[in-house]
């Protein structure tokens, strides 16, 4: 498998940096090799990008590049802040953020800040793996599938947008084209996953999973479990260390649902975001 980055440059002649990033990504299903297409920036290319009315995906289409196998965007700009033709590159990032639905979109210089690779990956991830669904036989049973693992996670981002999910893909079955509406199911998760989840929300979540063990662990068990999403929501203990816990009282009480839910085993195995 692979998964597909474009890195935007700026300007066209800049010598460009390698980029910090991993080759490989281990998924549930094996290993996925990570190609990075590098694209320079052109005063053409990027007035066609910014004149209105925005045809991104023709843009992209010029670039040689195709919305549909693409996992992310980084943009790298080489100029320096205070130069007058940074502004063309803020302007081409703002753009590509707002109106770009289906692709997660960073800076270069934000890769090195955890929270916002940590955002990234896991945009990539969730991207990734419904991708492969599209490139398979697709099906209404595969669709709900999908939906079905990613619910805690992405009730996590935003409660208003997932409760927005459930219907539309409650209706799945009376719609005239599969994939057709799954584009359209795409285009939203992924604008779901663009707000960054909140500790309120990760409580929320942890606590309702909480809730399939109420029968099946003992009290003690379940103090230490109530004690540590406490401190969690104190700032005090890692979300990391919560999800460790509940994949602990998986184990020792296993319940199927759970054991499908991406939020505490994610596409990328090594990335428990």
């Amino acid at each position: 498998m692979k998964l597909t980055l474009a890195r935007f440059y700026w300007p066209a002649e800049a010598i460009v940096d390698p980029l910090n990033f991993p080759p490989v990504f281990q998924s549930e299903a094996g290993p996925v090799s990570v190609s990075i297409i590098d694209i320079p920036l052109t005063h053409k290319s990027i007035d066609e990008l910014l004149t209105p009315p925005f045809h991104l995906e023709k843009w992209f289409h010029g670039q040689g590049l195709y919305l549909d196998t693409l996992c992310g965007v980084i943009i790298d700009n080489y100029y320096p802040p205070d130069h007058p033709d940074s502004s063309k590159i803020r302007r081409v990032f703002s753009l590509l953020a707002e109106e770009l639905d289906v692709v997660p979109v960073i800076n270069k210089n934000d890769l090195a800040d955890a929270s916002q690779w940590d955002h990234f990956v896991e945009q990539m991830s969730v991207l990734h793996e419904f991708n492969q669904l599209l490139g398979e036989a697709l099906t209404t049973h595969k669709l709900i599938e999908f939906h079905t693992r990613y619910k805690m996670q992405f009730l996590a981002h935003s409660q208003p947008a997932y409760r927005q999910l459930g219907p539309l893909v409650a209706k799945i079955k009376h719609e005239p084209s599969l994939y057709e509406f799954a584009h359209q199911y795409r285009q939203r998760f992924m604008r779901l996953l663009r707000y960054p989840a909140t500790v309120q929300n990760h409580t929320n979540v942890v606590m309702h999973l909480q809730g399939y063990f109420r029968k099946k662990v003992d009290d003690e068990a379940r103090q230490q479990l109530t004690a540590l999403i406490h401190q969690y929501r104190l700032g005090e203990a890692s979300l990391g260390g919560v999800k460790a816990t509940l994949r602990t009282m998986q184990s020792a009480a296993p319940h199927g649902w759970l054991a499908q839910q991406r939020y505490l085993y994610p596409w990328f195995i090594e990335y428990d975001l």
